[in-house]
This record gives C-alpha cells, structure tokens and sequence, in this order.
C-alpha cells in the first residue's frame, strides 16, 4: 500500500519519486521512514443491476417453491436432488427468460445439461413444456416468461 503523497514523475525520459507534501524528489526509503505518511482507503464499489438481471436472476423463495413443486425430483429421470438443482430456466437466462416459477423447473446436473447444451435439446426442451403446461394449464404462456424492458414487471 503507497502513500497518498508518493508520485511517480519524469524529467528527460528518466521516472523518479516525487513528495507531494514535502514538494521534493525523495528515495522510496524515505517514503518507508516517513512520518507524515497518509494511506488511501479501500473504496466500497457498489454496483447497481440492470432490470434485465434483476429479472431474469432466480431468488432462493423461487428455488424453493419450484423443489416443492417438482417433489424434489429431476423431471427428466426423476432422480432425488437437493433444491440448488431446481435452477433450469424452459426459456434461458441469455434470451430473456424471467426466474419466475412458470420459467423454471427442477433438473439433475446431466439432465439440465443436456437440456441447455445436448443432441437431443429440442426433446428435452418438449418435455419441460409439456411438464409446466399440465402444472399451469391454459394460464401457462410461453410471452409471459420473457422479459420486456417495456412492460411492467408485476411484483
């Protein structure tokens, strides 16, 4: 960690050490003995999400309803996971689906990869439609699960 005072300058090409405080070139050893020494402060960088993250992230509330909901079970192989596997978005994340419970369903880890990045996508992807239309019937709507950045959200 640097003093706050200590520059680095240059004068014909050649870098040397400069006090701000004293207003004097130094040697960074007398930095090291200073005592009129000054540290800067670590800043806190707070990062503010854009809606289309905030939308599509999936809440710990909504793992758990959807584990719930799916018994616990892959809806492929129905193989028992634990509710970190109830995270497998029917309309993913990169095309703007929403972490809602009608866009989510819970998957084992090779299933889940097979469903996102496997030969037979388009039959697991069937299957996962098929699944969340016998659970939500006719109020289930693939437009519903896709986020808009101009229409409200409902909260």
């Amino acid at each position: 960690m640097n003093c706050t005072y200590l520059r680095i300058r240059s004068k014909k090409y050649k870098k040397y050490y400069f006090c701000k405080r004293n207003s004097k070139e130094i040697d960074v050893q007398e930095c090291k003995v200073c005592r009129d020494k000054s540290y800067k402060e670590a800043k806190v960088i707070k990062c503010k999400k854009h809606n289309r993250t905030k939308a599509t992230a999936i809440q710990k509330y909504v793992k758990e309803i959807v584990w719930y909901r799916d018994k616990h079970r892959c809806i492929f192989c129905n193989k028992l996971v634990p509710v970190r596997n109830a995270n497998a978005h029917f309309i993913p994340r990169s095309a703007g689906g929403r972490g809602i419970e009608e866009n989510m369903f819970t998957a084992c880890d090779s299933c889940h990869y097979e469903q996102d990045n496997g030969l037979k996508t388009k039959e697991y992807d069937l299957k996962a439609e098929n699944y969340l239309k016998s659970i939500y019937g006719s109020s289930w709507n693939k437009e519903k699960l896709i986020y808009s950045k101009y229409t409200r959200e409902e909260k």
